[in-house]
């Protein structure tokens, strides 16, 4: 804005920032995932999603100072600034910067009202574990927010980050090597956790889905448009549809609501537990639920802790930061466990806030905070032995009751010495395995 005529009654906001986003989708600028960024795209705009898996404390940076010449013939007033790739430091020029060029001058005064200071955060995203391929390991990258930028995500928000692609060194000390980092100078970040959902279902596949369920309910058959949808539920696997319903509804999940006296939040989100012998088919629902949902983590409970499920405190440097694990991650998704009872027994009640609650509490090396784990948990088990079913559930499975309960359907999936049974799986498979692709 001028200061002319035409500008008279107007006044400057210095705090005021450009952001952009939605960039178009070239690979010149939007890059599907962080594997994608290489050399050649330092210094540029780039558009990058992921998932918040670390998030720094707020700290507070003087971004330039001003300092003046101490010679009494020069008074050169210059401003210093801080960036990204120095570190945040402010290196004051050994010799006197004049445009002149005449002055020698090595001693320099500090103007105090001059000092800039700005709020910095830094975060790590990285890459949808659901996105990659088979053995394929997910890369983080991170990012620096500064301004209004910061404290806009949490740790398990999926983002699509927005900014200036740079280079940062290491610090320097004495035997140690000096590394180049690269990070993301944010200029926005768009959050699309709570909207996900609602770019995936689109009008088009709305209206389709109506019109499929008005044609049947039209010819009095709603329990075959039911059927349909069943049966393309993990198709590899024959009949068991009283499971297949299960999964279906597990996943499309309920509306949460809060009482209005109370305050009490009601979850939406139903919980499936797979009690069954060996080879009933209880991994490949947990993989084809985490395969569809557009949200999900998919682990097993052999060496998982308490810490992996819910969060960690990592160091990072001379502060401490939280780290997201399965359940943060899967906010608005779904966490799918294999072998949950592997899960030992006091990582497993870690859980049952997430499970209930749908938050997790944090009390951990000085950090106290809560985090979002609006997640449908789907876990698959075997029992110890062989399943008697004149004991209880519990007794079978080795799961406390009071994290039973937090289930809202259990399913028993037992292989029976049934001779009929087992040659109608048999000719199925083998009419799959004989069929032409």
């Amino acid at each position: 804005v001028g200061v002319g005529e035409g500008a008279r009654g107007l006044s400057f906001k210095p705090h005021v920032h450009a952001r952009l986003s939605h960039l178009p989708g070239v690979p010149e600028y939007s890059k599907p995932n962080v594997s994608s960024i290489r050399a050649t795209d330092i210094g540029s705009f780039v558009q990058v999603p992921g998932t918040v898996i670390r998030t720094g404390a707020t700290r507070v940076l003087e971004a330039e100072r001003q300092y003046q010449c101490s010679s009494a013939k020069c008074n050169f007033t210059f401003t210093v600034r801080s960036t990204v790739e120095s570190g945040h430091t402010a290196e004051v020029p050994a010799i006197c910067p004049s445009p002149s060029g005449t002055c020698k001058g090595r001693s320099f005064r500090l103007i105090e009202e001059s000092v800039v200071r700005t709020d910095y955060q830094e975060v790590k995203i990285q890459e949808q574990a659901h996105t990659l391929g088979v053995g394929s390991i997910p890369r983080s990258i991170v990012v620096a927010l500064e301004h209004d930028l910061v404290d806009t995500c949490k740790a398990g928000d999926d983002v699509v980050v927005t900014g200036t692609l740079t280079r940062r060194w290491s610090r320097i000390a004495r035997g140690a090597r000096c590394d180049l980092e690269v990070l993301i100078k944010a200029n926005h970040v768009r959050i699309i956790s709570d909207s996900h959902a609602g770019g995936i279902v689109t009008d088009e596949l709305r209206e389709d889905f109506e019109r499929f369920w008005e044609y049947f309910e039209a010819k009095g058959q709603p329990l075959r448009a039911r059927n349909i949808l069943l049966r393309s539920i993990n198709p590899q696997l024959h009949g068991m549809f009283v499971v297949k319903q299960a999964v279906a509804l597990t996943l499309a999940g309920g509306v949460g609501r809060v009482d209005g006296q109370s305050g009490t939040t009601v979850r939406g989100d139903a919980h499936l537990l797979m009690v069954g012998d060996p080879g009933t088919g209880k991994s490949q629902f947990l993989r084809y639920a985490s395969k569809i949902s557009p949200r999900s983590v998919l682990t097993t409970g052999v060496g998982t802790t308490s810490a992996g499920l819910t969060c960690a405190a990592v160091k990072d440097g001379a502060e401490w930061t939280l780290e997201a694990g399965a359940l943060v991650l899967a906010d608005r998704g779904v966490c799918c466990i294999d072998e949950f009872s592997s899960i030992r027994e006091h990582d497993r009640a870690t859980i049952h806030e997430a499970m209930e609650q749908q938050t997790i509490s944090v009390a951990k090396a000085g950090l106290v905070c809560n985090l979002n784990a609006r997640a449908t948990v789907i876990a698959a088990t075997n029992p110890r032995g062989r399943y008697d079913p004149s004991s209880d559930v519990s007794v079978n499975t080795a799961i406390a009751p009071p994290l039973l309960s937090r289930f809202d359907l259990v399913l028993l999936l037992l292989d029976r010495n049934d001779v009929d049974w087992d040659r109608r799986v048999s000719s199925f498979i083998l009419r799959n395995a004989c069929r032409r692709p």
